[in-house]
């Protein structure tokens, strides 16, 4: 596996080599976003972590281009010191795949990484798909199947399953989802995402045999989590 650490803080892209020794993946590391582009635009790499704050060029705009030029692949993962809520949803609607906050836990960035890269690959007719459990989501044809057996959603359905998949591991928050999935805000008494999780967890059938557990976290949201 191929990785290209944008980060212009020295100490940063230290701790991003240092939480990744000993996982065999190949690092290449530059200082800014114009570096990254002209990289990119000649390699090939499995994922991108990307330093949200760069000057030249910032990981936002690195994130624009990438996803203009070369699409859904490859996943990006954003470094950030940013923490607000907002900040993350619109990480996340230019095209991030992950997020990791600052200063970051090297065991959480290394378990990030793994994760990203096992869910998020391309099979040989080019369809960019997540593979969680026993699931596997097929972004490009909207399509979620379970041991090939596919699944009947809503397309509002399948945006939740699809934030939830990219996010296993991480509460997400009612108002988050409704801004991803929505596009806005939902009046605090609305059942709606309520009664599409219910949907979500009764058409995925999710149990200790399917892999996944569906979580409401009291007051906040939804957590998604493999279960081995």
């Amino acid at each position: 596996m191929r990785i290209l650490v944008v980060e212009d803080d020295p100490a940063h892209s230290a701790a991003v080599e240092k939480a990744l020794d000993g996982t065999g993946y190949a690092l290449f590391n530059v200082i800014d976003g114009a570096q990254a582009v002209r990289f990119l635009t000649t390699n090939v790499v499995d994922l991108v972590i990307l330093d949200w704050q760069m000057p030249k060029m910032s990981g936002f705009e690195v994130l624009h281009w990438i996803r203009a030029q070369l699409g859904a692949q490859p996943p990006v993962l954003f470094l950030t010191s940013k923490v607000l809520e907002v900040d993350i949803v619109l990480a996340l609607e230019a095209g991030a795949d992950e997020y990791v906050v600052k200063p970051f836990r090297l065991n959480e960035l290394a378990a990030r990484v793994k994760a990203l890269l096992r869910r998020s690959k391309i099979d040989g007719n080019g369809t960019d798909a997540i593979c969680i459990g026993g699931y596997t989501l097929d972004l490009n044809h909207r399509v979620l199947s379970f041991s090939d057996t596919p699944i009947d959603l809503t397309a509002k359905e399948f945006e939740l399953v699809a934030l939830l998949f990219n996010n296993v591991g991480r509460t997400i928050s009612r108002d988050m989802l409704a801004k991803l999935a929505w596009g806005r805000e939902l009046d605090i008494s609305s059942r709606t995402i309520d009664t599409h999780i219910y949907r979500i967890r009764h058409k995925l059938s999710l149990s200790s045999g399917s892999g996944l557990r569906l979580t409401t976290v009291y007051t906040h949201g939804y957590r998604l989590d493999e279960v081995r």
